[in-house]
């Protein structure tokens, strides 16, 4: 996963806008649930939590459990209300039904008539298997390289049609890796992983006995040992991250002399003909799969390429391929349970046509009073950051004006789009899956192209209303927050202020301060790969931040297992800097009067008490481990110890002490922004 590709996730408390009186204003804290046995001062994650932590089961069919999947639940359950009505009506030959609902109930209709997918078994795939036999060389190869990227599974490179990093006015196009088939490169090697390896191995021999290929351990291992290749070559998802390493413009003849290759016509096959420029990743990567396309076996591709064919078509085909999946799934997340199909029709329509969705969503589901509670909180939350700015000892007045010139830009999006994401040239069929999931790619693929022809739209969405997340986009600098965030159970209109803000407070405020992260700082106010600050005050911001990767390593994730600091560094940094800000503008919001105390505890306490409620989550092992690898935000304690720790408000809320484990000296606490 490369920068331009990363998505913030964090869980969402909405906030109240103080309509609700003084007098039946409650604490939106219960401190019946409260750990007495852990200080908040040796742990306040533990002191809020560790009792629901203890008593609370994770449903067999997730694989954890907390605010955030809660609320993704909810948010299925109305998307079924909504598909199941628009069905309904057109068994009644409801003649105002848009051509956009029809599509909907036609794309989950023909998910669900898992009778007709199970009568055709793989049929579905049998073209495409026979388009892997019929490559011979090189040359072919190449060629479906191209259609892959286009219309089939993952391959060693694929492309991404993106803002421009350093024009972001402009498209561009991205030459990605890709193809791999367990979750990170590091799965490949770490020994914590060896048993993920070894049922990985017979996972895909299972889905190659299933298409009946023959010689099915043989494929497996050829497959198994391209991947292996292509992952030691790979960027770490650390680099990844790093959006000057993963920057390097290529003209077309210089693409051409990166490596051997058919680049023109993998270029012109993918409509690319007019494209003077691309971003490269990382040259390095693809100069070395290029020697791996010469050096490896016609023979030997051509098993592993349908290992991925398969592996990526599961969804779409019968039950046999469905519950193998599920089964190697099981392993690496320890999920116990199937979701239900209905939940899995849903995700893949939401996936397919989520700005259809969207619309008829957000018209039952996010009235616009919701809007403008959340557009108070965050002005708030933008103040209090300016202000915040303002008051930092450690950087220059030079800088300062930078940052806040970029603030002053924010873009903030709110609950769904200005413009919506059509339709109309999409063709779904209510009775051919794979089909409508193959139109569905190309339809994709044909409005990333389109793009390239204008500028950014600058209106757009990454994500449709319905979804439960969030994100800031560095080269649009903006954050952007789905209705689906801003539903119930998150908000609690009878709360007081201070658990509000110390849960959707602290997101929104996360989300701002992904602006100013060690990433996210190295765009200017308009979106620019830009550097904007002054040599002295990025050695001090880098320093800071050095110190938060030295905090983070020391936590162990997993039995055994340490952080990645590097890894985690931006969401740590983003932790840390969106809970400062909404403390203050909680401080803001009481306009200078003192905080009520309701449930024996203060305005400020309650505000941190709101925090490690929101952070509030559990996970089977398996995908804690998992996450450990590939997740850049921290487990759910650490986001919440790990930050407090470093903010002198805690301390004065809590009355920490010399001895406290979660004490630390004005002189060692971190502060960043």
């Amino acid at each position: 996963m490369s920068f331009i590709s990363i998505i913030y996730l964090f869980t969402l408390l909405f906030l109240s806008s103080g309509e609700v009186s003084a007098e039946t204003k409650i604490s939106g804290i219960n401190p019946k649930e409260f750990n007495y046995l852990t200080r908040p001062q040796d742990s306040l994650y533990d002191h809020i939590n560790s009792e629901w932590l203890k008593n609370t089961p994770i449903p067999s069919d997730q694989v954890g459990w907390g605010s955030y999947m809660t609320l993704r639940e909810e948010s299925y359950v109305n998307q079924r209300k909504l598909i199941e009505e628009i069905i309904q009506r057109m068994s009644q030959k409801d003649t105002n039904l848009s051509s956009e609902e029809i599509k909907i109930a036609n794309l989950y209709n023909s998910y669900m008539d898992r009778d007709r997918i199970n009568k055709l078994g793989y049929q579905p795939i049998v073209r495409d298997i026979q388009r892997i036999e019929e490559i011979n060389d090189l040359k072919d190869l190449w060629a479906y390289f191209s259609y892959s990227v286009r219309s089939g599974p993952s391959v060693p490179f694929t492309i991404a049609i993106y803002d421009d990093l350093k024009d972001p006015l402009n498209y561009t196009v991205y030459i990605d890796q890709s193809g791999l088939g367990l979750p990170d490169r590091d799965y490949y090697f770490d020994d914590t992983y060896k048993d993920a390896r070894e049922a990985y191995l017979s996972h895909i021999e299972n889905l190659l006995k299933l298409v009946e290929t023959g010689k099915e351990k043989k494929k497996a291992l050829n497959a198994y040992s391209i991947e292996e290749k292509i992952a030691k070559i790979q960027l770490s998802r650390t680099d990844s991250r790093d959006p000057e390493k993963i920057y390097n413009p290529y003209t077309r003849e210089e693409l051409n002399n990166l490596g051997q290759g058919e680049w023109e016509a993998w270029v012109s096959y993918l409509e690319l003909e007019d494209q003077k420029r691309f971003i490269v990743e990382s040259p390095d990567y693809i100069q070395s799969t290029l020697k791996l396309m010469e050096e490896i076996p016609i023979d030997q591709w051509k098993d592993y390429l349908l290992v991925r064919l398969v592996k990526g078509s599961t969804g779409s085909l019968s039950d046999d391929f469905v519950n193998e999946s599920f089964r190697f799934a099981k392993i690496l997340t320890g999920r116990e349970k199937l979701p239900d199909l209905w939940k899995r029709g849903v995700g893949l329509s939401n996936g397919v046509m989520g700005d259809a969705i969207g619309k008829i969503y957000t018209k039952k589901y996010f009235p616009p009073e919701y809007k403008a509670r959340v557009d108070v909180l965050v002005d708030n939350l933008l103040e209090a950051f300016r202000l915040g700015i303002e008051d930092l000892s450690w950087m220059t007045n030079e800088t300062k004006q930078k940052a806040l010139e970029k603030l002053s830009k924010l873009n903030v999006k709110i609950g769904y789009p200005e413009i919506w994401d059509e339709y109309d040239e999409l063709v779904i069929s209510p009775d051919d899956l794979y089909k409508n999931l193959q139109n569905a790619s190309s339809f994709g693929y044909t409005k990333a192209l389109e793009k390239l022809k204008g500028p950014v739209d600058r209106r757009e969405w990454a994500m449709s209303p319905q979804t439960v997340n969030a994100y800031f986009s560095p080269t649009k600098n903006e954050i952007v927050f789905p209705a689906a965030y801003l539903q119930p159970p998150n908000f609690n209109p009878n709360a007081d202020d201070a658990v509000n803000y110390g849960a959707i407070g602290v997101t929104i405020g996360h989300e701002i301060s992904h602006a100013f992260d060690d990433k996210g700082s190295q765009f200017d106010g308009d979106g620019n790969l830009n550097n904007w600050w002054t040599e002295e005050d990025r050695k001090n911001f880098d320093a800071r931040t050095q110190k938060l990767v030295e905090q983070y390593s020391q936590y162990e994730a997993v039995p055994g297992v340490t952080l990645n600091g590097e890894l985690t560094l931006g969401e740590n940094i983003a932790d840390l800097g969106g809970a400062k800000a909404a403390f203050r503008a909680y401080k803001i919001s009481l306009g200078g009067e003192p905080s009520p105390i309701i449930d024996n505890y203060t305005g400020e306490q309650r505000f941190f008490i709101g925090t490690a409620q929101q952070d509030r989550v559990k996970f089977r092992k398996e995908i804690a481990a998992m996450r450990v690898a590939t997740d850049p935000h921290s487990p759910a304690r650490f986001r919440v110890d790990g930050v407090i720790i470093n903010m002198k408000e805690f301390h004065q809320s809590f009355s920490t002490q010399p001895g406290d484990k979660l004490y630390r000296s004005d002189e060692d606490i971190i502060l960043i922004w």
